[in-house]
């Protein structure tokens, strides 16, 4: 589990959604800089962590060649609105429409990461197995 501050990251990155995608890999798999000219040099000072929340990012930045970064970021966009207090008392990953900000769906390039079932928006690799195969 991967707790993050959306806002930082997005204002941080300036909104540039491989910068975006980098900042998670950095986080998730913990990445240090070699020196001073590694590209994630300039986040390894900043602390991302917030109330957002992403369950199975490992799974996510596996499966990442699948989908542009535009589309990881939407996803984790749309994951930082999520309560984890609902996650933690009812075991809910899903978000209900209702708490969308904006439609992520005009946003998507490619809507597979996000799907809405039952006036729920669902996270795929949320609800996947946290194996790797």
């Amino acid at each position: 589990m991967l707790f993050f501050n959306w806002k930082k990251i997005f204002e941080t990155c300036k909104g540039n959604p491989s910068e975006v995608v980098r900042v998670l890999k950095m986080l998730v798999e913990k990445d240090l800089p070699l020196n001073q000219y590694d590209k994630i040099y300039r986040y390894s000072t900043i602390d991302f962590t917030g109330n957002s929340f992403l369950l199975n990012p490992d799974v996510l930045l596996y499966n990442a060649y699948k989908y542009s970064y535009r589309d990881i970021c939407v996803y984790m966009a749309m994951a930082s609105v999520r309560a984890y207090a609902d996650y933690i008392h009812r075991g809910k990953t899903s978000l209900d429409l209702i708490h969308l900000p904006v439609d992520p769906f005009i946003f998507l390039q490619n809507p597979r990461l996000l799907f809405v079932e039952d006036d729920q928006v669902h996270f795929l690799y949320e609800e996947a197995p946290t194996e790797i195969h």
